[in-house]
């Protein structure tokens, strides 16, 4: 079922933003004008500084070569046409979202199939929340990357079944951040290179239907996901891995035991019912034994010594006796 939502997506992915009412952060389309609830400001920089100053319809678009700052500002961005995403970061774009007064998100109408972030450049999340829903015809994500990603804070969850909350085709370092599974899907799909090395990865209260809490499985089984750290919550299973797929656990702690996935050195522990890492003990030998076993079979040089000593001796003894009989 995973493999087929991929496959599906990817289809939506070859025609983005055809629809009308795209909005580019140069003031190209609707965009900067009173009412349109966003702001633009062009830095000496160069850097592109967006506000938003009320809650906006917008399919906003970063092109190649475009640096930009988008500041939720405590409002909620919704894409325009069904067919866009809310955001569309292209190949060689680059987009910071943050939230300075929190309570920021962004999301997508319900007729909507596409992600509602769809990242192809750079992107990093720092705040905000990014949710989705989904159409029984095409299931879609919150957040789709396929270039290079950075979460260090923000919320990345759903709204409805049958939704990934972020699927990652290309490379994610994670920091930081929540990652709330909602409904049934994983609130993580990593289909290429992910880390996590921090953050909240959880179910939401009451979610009883909910499947593993990350998918790693790549269309090619190349799939790669490191954890050092953050904390896993989940309903039933934490991973679902399968194949030549890689999970590598080294820190973190955990709602079910992950003992199948450790980095070499680590071992499993329970306390105050979580799962936690340790260093495997060291096998201890037994010293008495290794000494006991050096007398009764010298085996080094002293041994030898004390073996030519002995005889020494006794040779010494019987000359002496034989001298006395003389």
């Amino acid at each position: 079922m995973k493999k087929l939502f991929l496959g599906l997506f990817a289809c939506t992915l070859v025609m983005p933003f055809m629809g009308a009412q795209a909005v580019y952060v140069d003031g190209e389309g609707a965009i900067n004008y009173p009412g349109s609830g966003v702001t633009v400001e062009k830095g000496e920089d160069s850097v592109y500084k967006l506000q938003l100053t009320a809650d906006a319809d917008e399919d906003l678009i970063i092109r190649d070569g475009e640096t930009v700052i988008l500041d939720l500002n405590g409002f909620t961005l919704t894409n325009y046409a069904p067919a866009n995403s809310a955001i569309l970061v292209e190949k060689g774009g680059s987009l910071t979202i943050a939230d300075s007064k929190g309570s920021g998100t962004i999301e997508k109408k319900d007729e909507s199939n596409a992600p509602t972030v769809n990242n192809q450049g750079t992107l990093v999340l720092t705040a905000g929340t990014i949710t989705a829903d989904g159409l029984d015809s095409a299931k879609s994500a919150a957040l789709h990357n396929s270039g290079d990603l950075t979460v260090t804070g923000g919320v990345i969850t759903t709204k409805e079944d049958g939704v990934f909350g972020l699927v990652n085709e290309g490379t994610a370092v994670i920091s930081g951040g929540k990652f709330v599974q909602a409904h049934n899907f994983s609130v993580v799909n990593n289909a290429n290179k992910m880390e996590i090395t921090s953050g909240e990865f959880a179910i939401s209260d009451g979610n009883t239907g909910a499947y593993s809490l990350i998918t790693n499985q790549g269309s090619t089984n190349n799939a790669s996901l490191t954890i050092s750290g953050g904390s896993f919550k989940a309903n039933g299973e934490v991973f679902f891995n399968q194949g030549e797929d890689t999970v590598t656990v080294s820190g973190g702690t955990y709602s079910h035991d992950v003992s199948d996935y450790l980095a070499d050195g680590f071992e499993m522990k329970e306390e105050n019912g979580e799962f936690v890492l340790a260093k495997e003990e060291p096998i201890k030998e037994d010293k008495k034994d290794e000494v006991k076993d050096e007398v009764e079979n010298p085996k080094t040089s002293d041994g030898i010594i004390l073996v030519f000593g002995a005889l020494a001796v006794s040779a010494t003894l019987v000359f002496i006796a034989k001298k006395k009989l003389a």
